[in-house]
């Protein structure tokens, strides 16, 4: 019998993905915003990654605003982790209801309850019903 998680990997909404934007795109359109040039911009950028290790190699959280913070951690092992919070105006920046404008494939499902992804599952794979 099939699970409900298949049915939602399926039938559910989803957002259209496009390209990753690389760090070329990103120097650029913000080479734009400020006023730096490109190669400036892109310096600044690959350096984050630099900071972020040497401060939280010795204990340092980094934090940056509108970004979020990296705090380093140790596990239950002897693990050494980088975990990352997003800055709280970034969350809600994202999470508004109307900020996204892509696309987003399946809308109409938004909201969909397990029945509904019953109904659909069944109706593509009579021979493996939903269990739910």
């Amino acid at each position: 019998m099939a699970r409900l998680i298949q049915a939602i990997q399926a039938f559910g909404s989803k957002l259209e993905r496009q390209k990753t934007a690389q760090l070329e795109a990103v120097a650029e359109w913000m080479s734009m915003r400020t006023g730096l040039n490109k190669s400036e911009v892109m310096m600044v950028l690959q350096e984050q990654s630099e900071a972020i290790l040497f401060f939280n190699k010795q204990g340092i959280p980094v934090k940056f605003p509108g970004v979020g913070t990296f705090s380093p951690s140790i596990s239950r092992d002897g693990e050494y982790r980088v975990n990352f919070r997003t800055d709280v105006a970034l969350k809600k920046g994202i999470n508004q209801t109307d900020a996204y404008t892509g696309n987003i494939i399946n809308p109409g499902r938004i909201g969909l309850d397990d029945l509904g992804y019953k109904d659909l599952w069944d109706a593509d794979h009579p021979e493996d019903p939903l269990e739910i």
